[in-house]
C-alpha cells in the first residue's frame, strides 16, 4: 500500500515536472517569435524607406542639373550604395528569417557574403573621399584639386577599392558559410592563421584607418572654418553667406558620419570580439543584431540630407508629388517675364549660398582684405571659384 503511493507520488511530481519543462519551451518560442517578428518588422521597413529616400536622393541630382554639384555627386554615389544594401542584403535576411535557415543555394551564399563587405566598404570610402573633397575646398581653397571629372574617377576608385577589399573570400582567403546566428552568409569563425588575418584586414583597411582619416581631415577643416570666420569678423568687410552655408554643409557630412559609425559599430565589435572569445561565448542574437543596425544605415542618409538641405527637402516634395523640378537660372535674360515667372526662374538664397566661394578666396589672402577695385584677373578667379564649388 505505501509502495503504491509512493509510485503515485512520483508519478504526479513527473507529470509536474514535464509540464513545467513544456510552459517553459512555449514561452522561450513564444519570446523567439516575438523577437523574430520584430526584427521582420525592422527589415520591412528599413527595405521600403531605403528604396523611398535613396531613390528620391538619386532622382533628385539626376532631375536638376544645379543639384550636380561635386558634393552632391558622392552623396548620390551614397545613396546607390544604400539601395544596393536594400536590394542585395536585406531580402535575403528576410527570408531567413521566414523560412528558418537558407534555402538559396551555395552560389547565392557566396554571392551573399561577398555584397555586405562590398556595400560597407564603398560606403565608407565614400565618406572618405568626401572629406578629402571638403579638405581641398576650404583649407585649400584656391588649388582646384578635385574636379568634377576627377570625382567620377574617385568615385570608380571607390568601387573598384571595395571590389578588391572583400572579394578575397571568394579566392579562399577565407571561407564563407551560411551563420544561422545572423541567418546571414559571412566569413566564417576565425580558426586559422588566414582567417585571421582577413578579419583584421577588415577591422583596420575597411574601418578603422578610414575613420581615423576623417577623424583628422574634419578636424582640420574645423579648424580652418574658424580661422577664416575670424579673418571675416576682424575685417567686416565680406559677405559671411558664403561660410555660413560651409559651415551647414560640414555641419551635415559630420551627421551623415556619426551615423554611419553608429550603425555599423556593433558589426566591427563582434568582429574583434571574434579574435579574442570564443563562439560560444558572444551572445547569440549579437550578429543579427549588428547586420540590422548597418542596414538601418541606408535609411539615415535621405533623412539627414532632407532635414538638413531646403534644396534636397524642396526636391524631395515635388517628385513626390509629380511636379516637374525648377532649374534656377543664374542670368535671367531675354523676353521680358512675369514676376512670378521670373521669381520661379531666379536662383534660391539657400542655391546661391552653396554656390558662393568668394569668401574662402578672399579671407585666405591677407592682401586682399582691403577695400580696392577688383582686378579683372582677380574677378576672373573669383567666379571661377564660385562656379566650382
Amino acid at each position: 500500500m505505501e509502495a503504491k503511493s509512493l509510485n503515485q507520488q512520483k508519478t504526479v511530481q513527473t507529470s509536474i515536472a514535464e509540464n513545467n519543462s513544456t510552459i517553459n519551451s512555449y514561452d522561450e518560442k513564444a519570446n523567439y517569435d516575438n523577437l523574430v517578428f520584430f526584427q521582420l518588422a525592422i527589415l520591412f521597413l528599413t527595405l521600403v524607406a531605403g528604396l523611398i529616400g535613396n531613390g528620391l536622393v538619386v532622382g533628385v541630382v539626376i532631375s536638376n542639373r544645379q543639384m550636380r554639384t561635386r558634393t552632391n555627386l558622392f552623396l548620390t554615389q551614397l545613396a546607390i550604395t544604400g539601395i544596393g544594401v536594400c536590394l542585395f542584403c536585406i531580402p535575403f535576411m528576410i527570408v531567413t528569417l521566414l523560412k528558418h535557415g537558407w534555402v538559396f543555394g551555395k552560389p547565392l551564399c557566396q554571392f551573399n557574403g561577398f555584397v555586405v563587405p562590398f556595400w560597407f566598404a564603398s560606403s565608407i570610402f565614400t565618406l572618405t573621399a568626401i572629406s578629402i573633397h571638403k579638405y581641398f575646398s576650404i583649407v585649400k581653397p584656391l588649388k582646384m584639386i578635385i574636379t568634377q571629372r576627377r570625382s567620377l574617377m574617385i568615385i570608380l576608385v571607390v568601387w573598384v577599392s571595395a571590389l578588391a577589399c572583400s572579394i578575397g573570400p571568394i579566392f579562399g582567403w577565407t571561407k564563407i558559410v551560411y551563420k544561422s546566428s545572423s541567418n546571414m552568409c559571412g566569413p566564417r569563425f576565425p580558426r586559422s592563421a588566414l582567417d585571421i588575418s582577413h578579419t583584421v584586414f577588415l577591422i583596420s583597411v575597411v574601418y578603422t584607418i578610414p575613420i581615423l582619416a576623417m577623424i583628422l581631415l574634419y578636424w582640420r577643416i574645423i579648424e580652418a572654418v574658424k580661422l577664416h570666420c575670424k579673418r571675416i569678423r576682424d575685417t567686416a568687410i565680406i559677405d559671411d553667406r558664403g561660410i555660413l552655408a560651409q559651415k551647414k554643409i560640414i555641419i551635415t557630412l559630420l551627421f551623415v558620419l556619426a551615423a554611419f559609425v553608429a550603425c555599423w559599430t556593433p558589426f566591427f565589435a563582434y568582429g574583434i570580439l571574434t579574435l579574442f572569445a570564443d563562439a560560444s561565448q558572444i551572445p547569440q542574437h549579437f550578429l543579427r543584431f549588428a547586420y540590422i543596425c548597418g542596414f538601418l544605415y541606408s535609411v539615415c542618409n535621405p533623412i539627414i540630407i532632407g532635414a538638413r538641405n531646403p534644396r534636397f527637402r524642396r526636391g524631395f516634395k515635388e517628385l513626390i508629388t509629380f511636379q516637374r523640378i525648377r532649374r534656377p537660372s543664374l542670368s535671367p535674360h531675354g523676353a521680358a517675364s512675369s514676376p512670378q515667372s521670373l521669381s520661379d526662374r531666379r536662383p534660391s538664397a539657400d542655391y546661391l549660398a552653396e554656390k558662393r566661394c568668394s569668401v574662402w578666396f578672399l579671407s585666405s589672402q591677407n592682401s586682399l582684405l582691403r577695400l580696392e577695385p577688383e582686378l579683372p584677373q582677380r574677378r576672373r578667379n573669383l567666379r571661377w571659384i564660385e562656379t566650382y564649388l
